[in-house]
């Protein structure tokens, strides 16, 4: 079977999308299922807008499938074409857009709240990354059971890797960060509850246990992201809150590791990447409570109510001052961290892959191993 995949989303600088597709991707190929994987880019590895997302997943992705004789396609991150005859497999992620629309601009809610949800209906199956995504997308879009199969993220090797305190340092000095630091890495967006993060860093360095920690927040601007900057130059902590902008790739196991403490108090994630990574690099992890985390996280990490900022205050001065309790949590992380495997989600992606071939030709069809 001829597969065509739209790794669009590894161009250019990747997020948590672009992450997905290259890690299934080259796992992808390291089975021998005796299928064939097409990846289908654009010309330009410049981020699309939402008229050229609109006009690629429905027109130009399909058209250079068909061209290329693919039997399924798969679209990993956004709207299913209708434009294909052949059966359609569509992950998704979350379905934050429809939950939060009002932290996106008017003609990105339309293609995002309105179009994508309407053309997962073309699906002939769908892969989501959690059990909580996909209750929401049961709940919310209606759409059966039956045609949703949950497979996890998981994290590359070069997060479990350990590294070197002078490559740490090194790394530190690149993007100017502090010795103690508090860490986040996510999109600068409403969703991921940065200006709480704020608030609480700004209350919790009021103690003299806390004076020696900074918070460092890595990642590219998002949607209506004005308000964190001022937030922190009305509480003064200039000094104290350091933006990084975008983080390459090479560069977050080190600036995971070099971490003392990761904060992620994220009001809705389909998934939750960040905190496994900052698992599996060894750094200690408070998360919020809600939505996929708990599933992510599990034992490993303190969850939290994301609004709650006395708990989150309290969590982040214990850690600070308790290497017994530091050290706990890393044994802990190790043990959560081996439950998500890139290779097994490879695997079951396969399985749908030949599921939604059998059920739209309505036949059965065995495939060389």
């Amino acid at each position: 079977m001829k597969i065509a995949i739209d790794i669009q989303t590894t161009l250019g600088k990747p997020t948590g999308f672009g992450f997905y597709v290259s890690n299934l991707i080259g796992n992808l190929k390291n089975i021998r299922s005796g299928h064939e994987y097409l990846l289908i880019e654009p010309s330009s590895d410049k981020d699309f807008s939402t008229p050229r997302r609109f006009i690629w997943d429905q027109f130009t992705f399909p058209k250079m499938a068909k061209a290329y004789g693919a039997d399924l396609l798969h679209q990993p991150c956004f709207s299913a074409p209708f434009n294909f005859r052949g059966p359609v497999v569509v992950t998704i992620h979350d379905i934050i857009s429809i939950l939060f629309p009002e932290n996106i601009p008017f003609a990105s809610r339309m293609f995002y709240s309105k179009w994508m949800p309407f053309s997962y209906r073309r699906a002939t199956k769908i892969i989501t990354i959690s059990e909580s995504t996909k209750r929401d997308i049961i709940r919310v879009l209606k759409i059966p059971e039956s045609k949703i199969t949950v497979i996890p993220l998981a994290v590359g090797n070069e997060y479990k890797k350990r590294i070197l305190h002078n490559k740490i340092e090194r790394v530190k000095i690149k993007y100017n960060l502090p010795q103690d630091y508090i860490f986040h890495v996510g999109t600068l967006e409403p969703r991921k509850n940065l200006k709480f993060l704020v608030k609480i860093f700004a209350r919790s360095i009021e103690s003299e246990k806390n004076k020696n920690l900074n918070l460092v927040i890595a990642g590219k601007k998002g949607w209506y992201y004005e308000g964190l900057f001022e937030l922190v130059k009305e509480r003064k902590l200039e000094d104290k809150v350091i933006f990084t902008g975008y983080v390459d790739d090479k560069d977050k196991p080190a600036l995971y590791q070099g971490a003392k403490i990761f904060a992620f108090p994220s009001l809705y994630e389909g998934f939750g990447l960040p905190p496994l990574e900052a698992m599996a690099s060894g750094a200690p992890v408070i998360s919020s409570d809600t939505s996929s985390m708990p599933e992510v996280v599990g034992k490993a990490g303190i969850l939290l109510n994301p609004n709650d900022s006395k708990a989150w205050i309290e969590a982040i001065t214990r850690l600070n001052t308790s290497d017994r309790l530091r050290k706990e949590m890393i044994d802990k992380n190790k043990i959560q961290v081996e439950k998500f495997s890139w290779v097994r989600a490879a695997e079951q992606t396969i399985a749908v892959y030949e599921k939604a071939y059998e059920e739209y030709y309505g036949k059965t069809k065995t495939f060389d191993n």
